[in-house]
């Protein structure tokens, strides 16, 4: 500190010594008339030079005070052209196909929902009749196995036809439902004769085990009794060995009987099992072809729906109202390939935004909101202006082009959509070439001029 105040001081008193001196130079006419060198000592100091030495370090003062305090802004600047809002509408066509007719033609003005250009429908409408007739098949198989299940299950048969079938084709299903159930009644009615066979067979060998249970007992007495008689000698024995065989027969006779009885009740009991899986085979069988043919209803219905939309996209129309451009089919007869480009319609009455390029080095820094300046190429932005706008949206992944490298895109929103040149006021259109210059930031005018030195600095002393 005591040096700085020593310095002070010397200054303050070569100033003071300096206005003395000034204070005591004679007049500059008198100083003509002296010797040379009492002339260059006495004459007074030229106020030009003082003034002009003043305005240079107030000037250099300024300008350092600008520097340091000053801002400029940051840009992003990035390519593109102006698109409308929603971008160009391109007509693809649905599939391959034969040109039937065409409508327009490059410029037309169309309206939404006009027709541009007709494909040949046959191939796709014999599509679509098909995929129907499969359907009102399907729907059909519905009806006649929903029947079937419905008697067989003891609801009554109620066949419903479904709508717009013919006359003829009820009939046909009901014939056929008809010849279903009377082949299912017939082999229960033959399982049921059968079931009534066994059990008539199983009554009569009933009846037979039931006589001959009495007559057993009677043959068992009688032959006690010649037994008794045979021991006292009285009983022929040709008799009795003839009672002996006839006991023996009926009892093995009653043995069958009963045998037969079992036998008839168990083939009857089958039988009766048989009638009732016969019934819940059937039936089944009606709910199994009932759930595939409710699946492929439903396929049949996509079917129609999706041959029935490309019915509909053999007539190509407007998206929206515009102007017809870049038209590619001009042969009525011709074949088109599947989603080829036939023509592109540039909405009309539209607000236009720019489509830009940004470069992967500046997009780090470029925000959805901040301000953006459009230059026209074809309106020199020196002489007709900028027209103002602000970042709307930025592509979250990077995109090949062909120029710049990996780019991500970005639309700008435009405050309007017209410039003043030479006197009139121009409407932009679609197209126009542009550069955007994007404000990023604000930076000091100092670090601005400093960065070369400081970017010097960091690489100093490096070695590869």
């Amino acid at each position: 500190m005591s040096g700085l105040r020593h310095h002070w001081e010397v200054l303050k008193e070569a100033l003071r010594a300096d206005r003395e001196r000034t204070r005591t130079f004679i007049p500059s006419r008198e100083a003509d008339f002296l010797p040379a060198a009492l002339e260059v000592a006495e004459r007074p100091v030229s106020p030009t030079a003082r003034i002009v030495t003043w305005v240079l370090l107030i000037g250099l003062l300024f300008t350092i005070l600008w520097t340091v305090f000053g801002r400029v802004d940051v840009v992003a600047s990035a390519p593109g052209s102006l698109i409308p809002t929603g971008n160009i509408k391109l007509i693809q066509s649905p599939g391959s196909g034969v040109v039937r007719a065409i409508y327009v033609r490059n410029g037309d003005t169309v309206r939404k929902g006009q027709p541009l250009l007709d494909l040949d429908p046959t191939i796709v409408g014999a599509d679509l009749a098909a995929a129907r007739k499969a359907l009102t098949q399907a729907e059909l198989d519905i009806a006649r196995n929903k029947a079937i299940a419905d008697a067989l299950s003891g609801r009554g048969l109620h066949f419903v036809a479904p709508e717009g079938t013919s006359p003829d084709i009820a009939d046909t299903q009901q014939r056929l439902i008809a010849a279903q159930l009377a082949e299912i009644d017939a082999t229960v009615a033959s399982l049921a004769n059968a079931r009534t066979s066994a059990l008539a067979d199983a009554s009569a060998a009933r009846a037979t085990a039931a006589r001959l249970a009495d007559t057993v007992p009677i043959l068992d007495r009688q032959l006690a009794r010649m037994n008794r008689l045979d021991a006292k000698g009285y009983a022929p024995g040709q008799r009795l060995l003839e009672l002996e065989r006839q006991r023996r027969a009926e009892a093995g006779d009653r043995e069958v009987a009963l045998a037969q009885i079992d036998r008839g009740m168990a083939e009857s009991r089958k039988l009766s099992d048989q009638i009732q899986q016969t019934r819940e085979q059937a039936r089944r069988t009606a709910l199994t072809d009932l759930a595939k043919a409710e699946a492929d209803a439903i396929l049949r219905s996509e079917e129609v729906t999706k041959a029935s939309q490309m019915n509909r996209f053999q007539r190509l129309v407007a998206p929206v109202d515009g102007t017809v451009q870049s038209l590619d089919v001009h042969t009525v007869g011709g074949v088109v390939e599947a989603a080829k480009p036939l023509m592109t319609v540039v909405p009309a009455r539209g607000a236009l935004e720019a489509e830009i390029r940004i470069l992967n080095k500046d997009v780090g820094f470029v925000r959805v909101g901040q301000e953006a300046a459009v230059k026209l190429e074809a309106f020199p932005f020196t002489r007709y202006g900028t027209i103002p706008g602000r970042v709307r949206s930025i592509s979250r992944d990077a995109v090949q082009d062909k120029d710049l490298g990996l780019v991500y895109v970005a639309t700008i929103a435009l405050e309007r959509s017209h410039i003043d040149a030479d006197e009139r006021r121009v409407n932009l259109a679609p197209g126009l070439a542009a550069t955007v210059d994007i404000k990023t930031g604000t930076r000091r005018i100092i670090s601005y001029l400093l960065s070369p030195l400081q970017t010097s600095i960091a690489q100093a002393a490096r070695e590869k």
